[in-house]
């Protein structure tokens, strides 16, 4: 008798474990969940001031040192002349107030090409800097001063020499 009373208390339980299993699986919760967007502002950059470096006597060559606080310096045998002084390049950042942002300065040497077409002159893409410490923000660094060092050759041809780069402010 005890062996029958056992095998309907298990097939009893056995029946109602199914069905738990059964009502589980057939449940469905359905919840309505929020979604958002916030378009902020474009980041972007304008060159206020251009890097310069001023009038140089080349002499033997060497270089010239613009820094982003805008001191000039020289090396070896080029000359500074203080006629027409050089200056570092500022550029302002707009964008969203307090954003966080990054500045890439040029991944490429910089050419510097005389109006004959062919004479030039390197800017190292490593001597570029700028004056920000740390990581800048809008509202807080909304302006950044460039600096570089330019090679003279040894009697560089006289006259004016141009040439482009980039830099880059992204959002962080």
């Amino acid at each position: 008798m005890k062996k029958l009373v056992y095998l309907f208390v298990s097939l009893f339980l056995v029946v109602v474990a199914a069905e738990n299993v059964n009502a589980q699986a057939n449940s469905a919760t359905v919840l309505a969940a929020s979604t958002s967007a916030n378009i902020i502002a474009t980041i972007t950059l304008a060159n206020t001031t251009p890097l310069a470096f001023g009038n140089i006597i080349a002499g033997t060559g060497g270089t010239v040192v613009i820094s982003p606080d805008g001191g000039r310096t020289s090396t070896d045998g080029v000359t500074l002349q203080n006629a027409v002084p050089g200056t570092a390049a500022v550029f302002g950042v707009t964008g969203l107030d307090g954003a966080a942002y990054s500045i890439t300065l040029p991944a490429a040497n910089v050419i510097l090409t005389h109006t004959d077409g062919s004479t030039t002159m390197t800017i190292d893409k490593d001597t570029f800097t700028h004056s920000v410490d740390g990581t800048p923000t809008i509202g807080t660094n909304n302006s950044f001063n460039v600096g570089a060092t330019l090679t003279v050759a040894s009697a560089q041809t006289a006259g004016a020499y141009n040439g482009t780069y980039s830099v880059t402010v992204t959002y962080n």
